[in-house]
């Protein structure tokens, strides 16, 4: 009888001990807050140093966490730059390497999506605002790791409801709900962060991941008439000043849920600016370009419980590191069959990693290409000359060094092509004629001192 009491006690304890071990990593995993503007320009925000936009609450995000100086996003146009996010590699990789995917192609089904990834950790996902990887069924958010879909499928829209334009049965910019198209009232950011500060208070102490997908400050400039007033009547400032404002919005409800310690948030661009009112100082080119102008974002990375505030990160990262590292935080382990060529930087930044995340990053659409190789920088296009630059000393990509350090532009040359290799043909394109005005905006840039193209890419 005595020897059945022990054992009754010990598995009691035992019991015991492995509750409390699995209620302390459900309390470690951190949830996780993706927020991405579209369009932003590298210089419009506080924090960047914009001298007349204000964001207060994106400036103490990125006074709580870390700045990353020198981070990019996969691609200098939206629907690609995403596919290279939500799968953390190479977007080349399957074949995502134009814009505006037309129906039946997009991301690759095949592929493992940031939501699916974290969805095999139990935690609840969401996106809430922009998609663009496809316009199909099969490439819809729940069919990808998503619980939850509050937003529109393809590119930018009205930021009001539109019955009759944006909101018509059928038009993939229309405002769905997990399959459904609905209506909405009011204003489409302030939507969006209701959304997600729904969903967060829903969430109790189960572990979340939110993908907030503003369409701000992407044209068309819509604006409230109490934001425009706060903008001294600039459209484009009262999109990006309102997305703040829900920012803070969201941030609040996470600290007023005792959750914000522990939670991860992500800021950054999809892209660069290219409305006319957009900056991207002290950066060279805008959105569609493979000068820095076009693909280095603001980046920011908040997680209060594990990351020390008020640090800057100089080395170089890319948006596929989002994944890469929020699911190890989270627990997830490397996977094997499609290995992911974002990085975890977590190790980088605490200092328990020396060197750089990534010593080359590329980038390819429809013949034009890029690649950094620390602080040199090679653009080639089409039928022409590469371009070289030392973006240490010539951030504003001004001073084209090709012809005077043949060997370097070679070598980078030589290693863009290997990258290549390893890539697969684009499996749709954007037509001859932004195909051929990129390259020829490309080739009269490298000539010029004083950097962007008048015309713009849509």
């Amino acid at each position: 009888m005595r020897l059945k009491l022990m054992l009754l006690v010990a598995m009691t304890v035992g019991l015991c001990v492995a509750e409390n071990q699995t209620r302390q990593i459900t309390v470690e995993r951190p949830n996780v807050i993706v927020i991405m503007a579209d369009d932003l320009g590298y210089n419009d925000l506080g924090f960047q140093g914009s001298p007349h936009i204000k964001t207060p609450h994106l400036d103490a995000l990125a006074a709580s966490g870390v700045i990353f100086t020198d981070a990019h996003a996969a691609a200098a146009v939206c629907s690609p730059s995403r596919a290279g996010f939500v799968t953390g590699r190479y977007q080349q990789r399957f074949g995502h390497e134009a814009n505006i995917p037309p129906l039946g192609k997009g991301i690759d089904t095949s592929e493992r999506t940031i939501g699916q990834a974290f969805q095999s950790l139990h935690y609840k996902t969401a996106i809430f605002g922009k998609w663009h990887l496809g316009n199909d069924e099969s490439r819809y958010p729940t069919e990808l790791g998503f619980d939850e879909f509050w937003g529109l499928r393809e590119g930018s829209r009205s930021y009001w409801y539109e019955p009759d334009k944006s909101d018509k049965p059928g038009n993939f910019h229309a405002i769905e709900h997990n399959g459904k198209q609905v209506p909405f009232e009011g204003y489409l950011s302030d939507c969006l962060a209701d959304r997600a500060i729904e969903f967060v208070k829903l969430s109790g102490k189960n572990p979340f991941f939110i993908f907030l997908s503003f369409t701000a400050p992407h044209t068309p400039l819509h604006a409230k008439p109490e934001d425009l007033k706060a903008a001294d009547n600039n459209p484009y400032v009262a999109l990006i000043q309102n997305m703040d404002m829900n920012i803070g919005r969201l941030l609040n409800t996470l600290q007023a849920q005792d959750l914000r310690e522990n939670t991860m948030v992500w800021f950054l661009s999809d892209n660069g600016g290219i409305a006319d009112q957009a900056s991207n100082l002290p950066l060279n080119g805008k959105k569609g370009l493979k000068f820095e102008g076009g693909q280095r974002v603001p980046f920011i990375l908040s997680w209060p419980a594990r990351l020390h505030a008020g640090q800057r990160y100089d080395a170089l990262t890319s948006s596929m590191d989002i994944y890469a590292t929020s699911y190890a935080a989270a627990g997830g382990q490397p996977f094997t069959d499609k290995p992911l060529d974002g990085v975890d930087l977590i190790p980088f930044v605490t200092g328990a990693r020396s060197g750089a995340p990534h010593a080359q990053l590329y980038w390819r659409r429809l013949g034009c290409a890029a690649m950094r190789d620390g602080r040199w920088k090679l653009i080639r296009i089409p039928g022409s000359l590469a371009a070289l630059y030392d973006v240490e000393k010539d951030l504003g990509e001004k001073n084209n060094l090709a012809q005077s350090m043949p060997e370097r532009a070679g070598k980078m040359l030589a290693a863009l092509k290997n990258w290549e290799t390893q890539m697969v043909d684009p499996l749709w394109s954007e037509g001859k004629y932004w195909t051929d005005w990129t390259a020829k905006t490309h080739a009269a840039m490298f000539e010029s001192k004083t950097g962007t193209s008048e015309k713009t890419e849509k």
